[in-house]
């Protein structure tokens, strides 16, 4: 058959059934919820649109789903006796007045079945003089005509669909709407989509991005986030054609940003995988941008921690916070009947003996309601079955009371070089082939193991267990399957029970690491830090300074996280908490800053990254000039070999004038006119003065910037209106842009050059920065109704 609807758990074929019927019979039909539902599973009271047109009245579906292993024989007995127990309930316990009477099931419809069933329900109505007028059975091959023509129902249940349809469909977007360097992802999902269950989780984050055009998917760990923003995405792709685009890091999403094209964004973890990976002012800052290229051609997809979005919601102000409450989708408490699905869905597909199968599914209430259930914690348990085991069910219970207990036996079983290769990906710049079989290596150095002959053998031998890796014709994408087991070695680093294994990880920092690492005093902290928190001792210090020294060095690293490295230093943990209580350790960072300051002035490090842009290059400028007052570095005798290169290689690009004046601080304002010129300079201002006053003539008038006649009539008391005009769709968008510029110039108002350039616009900006509030409210609000 084109559907395995004998995939879905009963509850999901409910589901089903009754978007089925809004389509067949009306929208109007009536899902009953809950487990008293005495007999009625969805209701009407009317016509209906296309099925069975000329019946009128009171409706009810008796939804059946019946598994696959029943033969014709036993199905039909099976349903003769559910419909005669139905019949009871409905008729003669609840005495309920009917006029059509509907079974739906998921198995096609013989003759025999239906003249038996049909014959069973009009004698039980003769024999009881009951005046339901008409029965008929909605069976597969309406359900099916059904999802042909509703693609949105073929997609919120992929694992319905045949395998060679399924891979159809892929193929059209492995040529039509991936990247290449996403092929593999697309596949990982194909492997993956039997084991998606269909819930109000996914059916709110559905609903929710026909709603907004970006949504925040937000729960604990082990939740479901990622997985149903990948069915989600791929939804989008193959029955909308949009783009997917996976984002490693927000910064990413300008640069792929195409306005010709529909694109669906996925950014998992979005605030960070353990912590906020930036100042909370930061983020509302990137999220503005983000939410101002969003619409109905370009989607985005969040997903985060419950916790890491409490702490980023409560820093922002009472707007934002209530803005993002409007866009996040809970994952929390999944329901007694999505649990058993999921149980269902990974007990039928995995391995084991058909007893332990029975023997989980007869017993499932201990196992769904346990405090520690979760789609993640089943998987991880099916993943690394050992089916030889004697009691799967009481390994069930004890792997549910300690859910990562089994990662602390797997991994510490393992060789030293399988457990080099899985801190490879701990540690690794990206998740590239490329980077994790050179951090492989240096690991394996650090541990003096011998360099094997293959290192992908020692990588997917742990696929689909530890692993989670993307291929097409060539490994593309190299995870831990989980963050789950990337926070128990994290966890064991934090406890110090990895021995050698920590000093390597120091000296392999990457920047997930690094965010979480704090240097700690002796004495009680200041500050609060995070539980989590990698605790580097003073004795670690040169294990860190050889691990930043080397990644800043790697070609791989973006700037933006160089750019992490340096803010690392200037947080308040060791500028404030060492500087007071632990001078000495404070004192040993600073040689440690400055190691790493002249490796970034290198030629080396601009060949590395002379490709990207001038944004990034300015982000770098700026952290570096923040860490470096804080530890007593003077910037200016740094000598930047390639600054004149870098400004000569920029000056075409959009944001080329950040770094010129970001450049100020470092080189001073005579490298910035003899290298960028007078000219330039002239025109930036003018380019901004036109700007501003545009934005000012727009709302005040003629009066702007000085309002003289304004104020000559507040002067006699005469009533007069400041601002003439409201603002319109692209007024709030030009101020972003023109206040990002005046922070710029803030920056530096030392500088005699950007002296020269605020004193004169000033004060015709701060006009237009009273209005912005009010600006930003009312093209939200007009973006939102879609009036804009």
């Amino acid at each position: 058959m084109k559907y395995n609807l004998d995939n879905l758990h009963w509850q999901e074929f409910e589901i089903l059934s009754f978007k089925v019927l809004q389509h067949l019979i009306s929208k109007d039909v009536q899902f009953i919820e809950g487990g008293n539902d005495k007999g009625r599973d969805i209701i009407h009271d009317g016509i209906s649109n296309d099925f069975k047109n000329d019946w009128k009245g009171k409706w009810l579906f008796q939804v059946k789903h019946k598994s696959k292993d029943q033969l014709p024989k036993e199905l039909l007995k099976t349903l003769s006796q559910d419909l005669e127990r139905e019949l009871e309930k409905v008729f003669k316990k609840h005495n309920y007045k009917i006029d059509n009477y509907v079974l739906v099931i998921n198995k096609t419809t013989t003759g025999e079945l239906h003249d038996s069933l049909n014959s069973k329900f009009r004698s039980f109505v003769d024999d009881n003089n009951i005046e339901c007028k008409n029965f008929t059975i909605i069976s597969y091959r309406h359900i099916e005509s059904c999802i042909d023509q509703k693609n949105d129902l073929k997609w919120s249940y992929p694992n319905i669909i045949s395998q060679p349809d399924f891979q159809i469909l892929i193929q059209n977007a492995f040529n039509y709407k991936f990247e290449t360097r996403k092929k593999g992802w697309l596949k990982k999902i194909q492997t993956q989509r039997e084991k998606f269950v269909f819930t109000r989780f996914f059916k709110n984050a559905y609903n929710k991005l026909e709603e907004y055009p970006a949504i925040i998917l937000s729960g604990p760990p082990k939740s479901g986030k990622t997985f149903n923003a990948e069915i989600l995405s791929l939804n989008y792709s193959l029955y909308r054609e949009f783009q997917p685009i996976l984002i490693d890091d927000p910064d990413e999403i300008e640069i792929a940003y195409n306005e010709d094209r529909k694109q669906i964004f996925i950014c998992d973890d979005a605030f960070g995988r353990h912590a906020l990976t930036l100042r909370v002012e930061e983020w509302f800052k990137k999220l503005e941008r983000i939410f101002n290229l969003a619409d109905r051609s370009h989607l985005f997809i969040f997903t985060s921690r419950e916790y890491i979005l409490r702490a980023f919601k409560n820093y922002g102000n009472e707007e934002s916070s209530r803005f993002l409450k409007k866009i996040i989708v809970e994952s929390h408490n999944y329901t007694s009947t999505e649990k058993l699905s999921i149980l269902k869905r990974y007990t039928t597909n995995s391995e084991i003996s058909e007893y332990d199968k029975r023997r989980i599914l007869v017993s499932e209430n201990p196992i769904t309601n346990h405090r520690n259930f979760s789609p993640e914690t089943i998987r991880a348990f099916f993943s690394n079955i050992n089916k030889e085991d004697e009691d799967i069910f009481k390994n069930l219970l004890e792997h549910l009371e300690e859910p990562d207990a089994y990662l602390t036996t797997i991994f510490f079983r393992f060789n030293d070089i399988k457990q080099a290769a899985i801190l490879s990906v701990l540690c690794a710049v990206q998740n590239d082939e490329n980077s994790i079989f050179k951090s492989f290596e240096q690991i394996c150095r650090d541990l003096n193991i011998q360099k094997i002959v293959d290192s992908r053998i020692e990588f997917e031998e742990l696929d689909d267990s530890i692993l989670r890796i993307l291929k097409d014709e060539e490994i593309e994408e190299i995870n831990f399957y989980h963050p789950s087991m990337q926070e128990f070695l994290i966890r064991k680093l934090i406890q110090r029970e990895t021995g050698k294994l920590s000093e390597v990880v120091l000296q392999n920092l990457n920047i997930v690491l690094l965010e979480i690492s704090l240097i700690k005093p002796q004495k009680k902290p200041l500050l609060k830090a995070p539980k989590k928190t990698i605790k580097i001792k003073s004795e670690d210090l040169n294990y860190v300074s050889t691990g930043l020294s080397r990644l800043v060095l790697k070609p791989n690293i973006s700037i933006n996280q160089v750019s992490s490295v340096f803010k690392w230093f200037a947080l308040e943990h060791h500028t404030l908490d060492l500087k007071i209580l632990a001078k000495p350790e404070f004192d040993t960072i600073k040689p440690v800053v400055q190691n790493i300051l002249e490796k970034i002035t290198s030629t080396t490090f601009y060949f590395n990254h002379k490709n990207e842009n001038s944004t990034s290059w300015s982000e770098l400028l700026s952290s570096i000039k923040l860490s470096s007052f804080q530890y007593g570095a003077e910037i200016k005798d740094l000598d930047f070999q390639y600054f004149e290169q870098l400004i000569k290689d920029k000056k075409n690009e959009k944001d080329y004038w950040i770094l010129a004046f970001r450049m100020i601080a470092f080189a001073g304002g005579d490298f910035i006119v003899n290298n960028v010129g007078k000219d330039w300079l002239n025109q930036f201002y003018l380019d901004l003065k036109k700007e501003i006053f545009d934005l000012g003539f727009e709302l005040f008038g003629d009066d702007f910037p000085k309002f003289e006649k304004f104020n000559a009539k507040v002067k006699n008391k005469e009533h007069s209106q400041k601002r003439k005009n409201k603002p319109n769709k692209t007024w709030y968008p030009r101020f972003i842009d023109v206040k990002d510029k005046i922070s710029i110039l803030k920056e530096n108002k030392g500088s005699i050059v950007v002296t020269k350039i605020l004193d004169k616009l000033i004060q015709p900006y701060d006009e237009i920065n009273q209005v912005s509030e009010y600006a930003k409210n009312r093209h939200r609000f007009n973006l939102k109704k879609g009036w804009w």
